[in-house]
């Protein structure tokens, strides 16, 4: 009867700790991301440059990292290692990534960060405004196009994500 019991309270605490990490995820930045819809505002121009027709993006929130990538959904097998540089171009334009640590105080996100595919975004911290509702993550914000060496003028990004974990 004692390991009956004592059984059963091991059980109820267990599943007691389930519950409570499953409710507190949902209104963190914490877990992983994808995104549904971006779009980059210059001037009166107005671009999507992601609507997950041809691509998909994940992005991964630690306590104290996060990392992106971006991958083509139609990407070509290849038969060897030993690539083409047509095969390369095409590997580089089927994959992209960043990485590096964040801050997130008051709603605004810092991403600052360390790796990237395209080197213009290493050493770059860029502050956006975020917006959790549910499952439904906006990130938004002046976009340095500028200091990227990328524009002459900088953008507006805004960028929806379903939280998916």
């Amino acid at each position: 009867m004692r390991s009956l019991f004592t059984l059963l309270l091991s059980l109820g605490m267990l599943g007691g700790c389930q519950t409570s990490n499953n409710s507190t995820q949902t209104d963190t930045l914490e877990g992983e991301w994808q995104l549904e819809l971006e779009t980059l505002t210059i001037g009166e121009q107005k671009y999507t440059t992601f609507d997950g027709e041809n691509r998909e993006m994940k992005k991964i929130f630690t306590d104290s990292h996060f990392a992106f990538s971006s991958i083509g959904i139609n990407r070509p097998r290849f038969s060897s290692y030993l690539l083409t540089k047509e095969q390369k171009a095409i590997a580089f334009d089927n994959f992209g990534g960043s990485l590096g640590r964040y801050s997130y105080e008051n709603n605004i996100l810092t991403e600052h960060i360390e790796y990237s595919s395209f080197p213009n975004y290493e050493g770059v911290s860029i502050p956006f405004k975020i917006t959790i509702m549910g499952d439904t993550m906006i990130q938004e914000g002046n976009y340095p196009l500028i200091e990227l060496g990328l524009g002459e003028q900088d953008g507006y990004l805004r960028a929806t994500f379903k939280r998916i974990k």
